[in-house]
């Protein structure tokens, strides 16, 4: 990734709009807090060049969180993002310019979201965490079956959605406010509603 093609797209945008100037040095300097402040804690944290946090972001569990360059989190507008891995294996991945606002994640396999991604208050889910079975009160997390969720490039996931274990949005693809996402979205589409329907596709400018 170009490092200085990055930085002249903030500058450009810091040109447009000066008033984010100070609340995004802010939230750099925040970036650098959350990383010592997970390290002490020893948390399995990584986060590439120009990481960036607008209010909290909390992160707990024994698995590893991994974040790339130029990632943004707000939790400020909505509420905060919450990451939480449940076993040791577990790994929450976000890609290059990908951005999480109020996002809820958790995993006990994987959890991958691609470059360019935009995730708002949606919960994300690799397991169902609990049992339907009647002894589920003596079941664990162990015992009950989870699949990585796979979330490629440039999809936005829009307010309220649920995304389940198993599913793979297709790159490109918007998912629309307060939908249940139970079965893989193909690329290049925008889908609403529960059960989600396909709306139409997302034509290439």
């Amino acid at each position: 990734m170009n490092n200085n093609h990055d930085i002249s797209e903030i500058v450009d945008r810091l040109n447009k709009s000066p008033h984010l100037l100070i609340p995004g040095i802010l939230a750099w300097i925040r970036g650098w807090w959350y990383r010592l402040k997970f390290t002490l804690l020893g948390q399995n944290f990584r986060a590439g060049k120009l990481f960036r946090v607008y209010g909290t972001l909390n992160i707990s569990g024994p698995g590893k969180v991994i974040f790339g360059d130029n990632c943004l989190i707000i939790s400020n507008a909505i509420k905060p993002v919450c990451i939480r891995t449940l076993m040791s294996g577990a790994t929450v991945q976000l890609g290059n310019n990908a951005g999480l606002n109020g996002t809820a994640i958790q995993s006990a396999c994987k959890v991958t979201i691609g470059d360019w991604s935009n995730i708002a208050d949606a919960y994300i889910a690799d397991t169902p965490s609990h049992s339907i079975k009647r002894n589920r009160r003596q079941e664990t997390v162990e015992d009950i079956p989870s699949a990585p969720v796979i979330i490629k490039d440039n999809v936005w996931i829009s307010v309220q959605v649920v995304i389940l274990n198993g599913v793979t949005v297709g790159e490109n693809s918007v998912i629309g406010a307060c939908s249940l996402v139970k079965d893989n979205v193909p690329k290049n589409i925008f889908a609403a509603g529960n059960p989600l329907q396909i709306i139409r596709n997302i034509d290439e400018d």
